[in-house]
């Protein structure tokens, strides 16, 4: 058994997978759906749990006579062609009166774009420059803004049609918890279940990131279940998870390093000479490696790795996906705002 089994759900709410269940995007989401109905190039930015994946998928939800073709440009096997995948999308009917492409409007999304491989790139433009044979719109989406692996033509065509997902504001990130903690058959909201000063505790350092919120809700529930097991203390009527115990905890699994060392990135003081430099390198090229720092600052790729690691443990860095089998990083969210300071 699970902490959600305990508790009647069907599956775990707090599932940090993407969820076409996506608020605090509106804005973002209608740009989406009107860049996809008028025909157009558009790109998608935002860094890693901000909800790309999951606007991607409401958005197929909501244009139901649109054919979407969706792929995971980190996934694609070696000789993928768009044509042969158009092909593989039609259904029966189209089937049997030998269309070449589906009947729906044929929608190509692009997901963790920096990894495309460039003759895919080329034969998306081309697909999408045919119209009536091809592909209506393309949509892509990655978590650098800068478009290394995009000719300049590709560029031309996307122009100033990015979509930037924001960070989502404390009362959204709240209202998520709150949503996905709402027992329908019970009638029961387990986010009363966490004192104000455990949500408040969540929402700060999941600093505006959905992905990790959920994450260490996840954490606080699934300790209690394991800990308590038949008599878990969440099962009583009066009983909520309070701020010290969710400090704890959270601790405790090494989730949040800055609440065990008692450090915070308070101000750009904090961090040391070469840190500074590296932080502000990563953030002039969006999402670096170690390799990527090593050869920069001209120092072997042991001390990259190193701090690398220092970066993270105080939470200016974050992991933002791989590049030729590396791990890339770009900085959370807070050290964006204290450099956009500096």
């Amino acid at each position: 058994m699970t902490w959600y089994e305990q508790l009647k759900f069907r599956s775990n709410p707090l599932d940090i997978r993407p969820n076409p269940d996506l608020i605090g995007l509106n804005e973002e989401e209608e740009q989406l759906i009107n860049h996809i109905k008028k025909g157009e190039v558009c790109f998608l930015n935002g860094f890693t749990g901000s909800g790309k994946t999951s606007m991607l998928n409401k958005v197929q939800n909501k244009l139901k006579d649109h054919k979407f073709i969706y792929l995971n440009a980190e996934d694609l096997p070696k000789g993928f062609s768009i044509e042969d995948e158009l092909k593989n999308k039609r259904d029966f009917f189209d089937k049997i009166t030998f269309r070449q492409t589906p009947r729906k409007t044929p929608v190509l999304l692009i997901d963790e774009f920096q990894a495309t491989d460039p003759n895919i790139v080329l034969e998306a433009k081309g697909k999408w420059e045919k119209k009536k044979k091809g592909v209506k719109s393309i949509v892509i989406a990655q978590i650098a803004r800068e478009l290394h692996n995009a000719s300049g033509s590709f560029k031309e065509r996307i122009g100033n049609r990015i979509i930037t997902l924001k960070g989502l504001s404390d009362a959204t990130m709240k209202e998520i918890l709150k949503r996905r903690l709402d027992h329908k058959g019970s009638g029961i909201n387990y986010y009363d279940k966490l004192h104000e000063d455990t949500v408040d505790l969540l929402v700060k350092h999941a600093d505006s990131n959905p992905r990790r919120l959920l994450e260490y809700a996840d954490s606080l529930f699934d300790f209690h279940y394991r800990k308590f097991q038949d008599i878990n203390p969440i099962l009583k009527k009066e009983y909520m998870i309070s701020y010290y115990a969710a400090r704890d905890i959270l601790a405790e699994k090494d989730i949040i390093q800055e609440i065990k060392s008692g450090k915070r990135e308070k101000s750009i003081d904090f961090y040391t000479a070469v840190e500074k430099k590296i932080m502000r390198f990563i953030r002039k090229n969006d999402i670096s490696t170690a390799a990527d720092i090593a050869s920069r600052f001209k120092m072997t790729r042991n001390k990259a790795s190193g701090l690398v690691s220092s970066l993270k443990k105080k939470g200016a860095i974050i992991y933002a996906g791989k590049r030729n089998n590396m791990q890339q990083w770009e900085l959370s969210p807070g050290m964006k705002r204290i450099l956009v300071k500096t």
